[in-house]
């Protein structure tokens, strides 16, 4: 977008009737103008990312009588021009002095609408809702600015918030723990204040443990019932096999938790591997403290008499570890093509928590899946060894 602005300002500035030539950093916009720009009007711009100004620079380079060319910087009197035009960006951003570009399209050179003979229902579907605009949730925007909160340091401002919600579908997180992640972002889940305006239920919006109204920060990181403090316990204790820095999760961390924005100490770079495996470990284990949570209040009415044991808890996290690694180990095979996951990226990310590792080949992807498991280590850190 900021190659597109800057093109716009030139073209803009610059007499119709004198021959213009862009110099670019790469080929993108050239080829964006090119090859992507008779499919784009023929949708009517739908769905286009940053249409507006790409709207606008096609409008006023069509109103250009006198040539323009793009092209790479080539010799060094046109590497000179670049350079002086970035620090003078570089200026005018740092004395605040920055100039903004009004986008302006001139109706007589505008294509306007999409074409019937390549409009689809999916698309028309699109354009459908860019009309009607989005619905103000206050809930879900307290949500997300909450969350984006937590995840912006010191020098590593919070990402904006379409990449937080695009996060939700990274590869790495399991389905049924993105329509999860997906409700808490909205604050949809039936919890909590949910019920207290419901006559007769309004018993069920407090902890019956704990006493507290319940909400999902109160679930998975807050509550004194079996299962939150032990599995988080047990994920610490994994963790920590990879990474020094550990610290509870908050429910700001979960819903973030497709960033990959792990605890890191200070000055320290982010890793791909420990990402990764953050991506994984979190949500599984948030999503069956949210499991145990509802057996318990739904399954087996709230009875105060009744609640999962430490042995329990522990094995089914330990399953659901194990899940998880089988199911990487499972998706390295050749047969799945370009699909396949990289047997290197797998090995980062699972090596220092696999049971009896030294004992292994080196390529222990390759091996029978029932022969490589999580350490069992790990659940030992929660049960008393007598």
């Amino acid at each position: 977008m900021g190659e597109v602005t800057a093109a716009l300002k030139a073209v803009e500035d610059t007499p119709r009737d004198v021959p213009l030539r862009l110099l670019l950093s790469s080929m993108s916009l050239a080829k964006q103008l090119v090859t992507k720009l008779p499919t784009w009007e023929d949708h009517g711009w739908i769905g286009v990312q940053g249409s507006l100004l790409f709207r606008a620079l096609v409008n006023q380079l069509r109103q250009r009588c006198a040539p323009t060319t793009l092209g790479m910087v080539s010799c060094a009197k046109e590497y000179e021009v670049r350079n002086s035009a970035i620090d003078l960006a570089k200026e005018r951003y740092l004395s605040q002095r920055s100039v903004s570009v009004s986008p302006k399209i001139d109706r007589s050179f505008d294509l306007s609408g999409a074409k019937l003979a390549t409009l689809t229902q999916a698309i028309a579907y699109k354009g459908i809702l860019s009309k009607r605009g989005t619905v103000d949730r206050p809930r879900t925007t307290g949500r997300v600015r909450a969350t984006l909160e937590r995840t912006s340091k010191p020098g590593d401002p919070a990402p904006p918030a379409q990449m937080l919600w695009k996060s939700l579908r990274n590869r790495d997180i399991h389905r049924r723990i993105v329509d999860f992640l997906w409700k808490g972002l909205h604050d949809a889940h039936k919890i909590g204040a949910f019920w207290v305006h419901i006559p007769g239920y309004e018993d069920r919006a407090d902890c019956r443990r704990c006493g507290a109204r319940e909400s999902l920060a109160h679930i998975v990181t807050e509550c004194h019932l079996p299962g939150q403090d032990l599995i988080w316990s047990m994920t610490g204790a994994m963790w920590k096999k990879k990474a020094r820095a550990w610290s509870k999760p908050s429910l700001e961390d979960v819903l973030a938790v497709g960033l990959g924005r792990y605890p890191r100490p200070a000055n320290t770079k982010p890793r791909e591997d420990l990402a990764r495996l953050w991506r994984i470990i979190v949500p599984e284990a948030a999503y069956l403290v949210w499991k145990l949570r509802c057996e318990r209040v739904i399954e087996h009415a709230d009875d105060p008499d009744w609640t999962h044991s430490t042995r329990e808890i522990t094995r089914r996290w330990y399953a659901a570890m194990n899940r998880r690694l089988q199911l990487d180990l499972i998706a390295t095979r050749k047969s799945f093509g370009l699909l396949a996951k990289s047997e290197l990226m797998v090995m980062a990310t699972w090596t220092g928590t696999i049971g009896d590792e030294q004992g292994l080949m080196e390529y222990w992807t390759r091996l029978p899946r029932v022969l490589v498991g999580i350490d069992p280590g790990f659940c030992r850190t929660a049960i008393d060894p007598g």
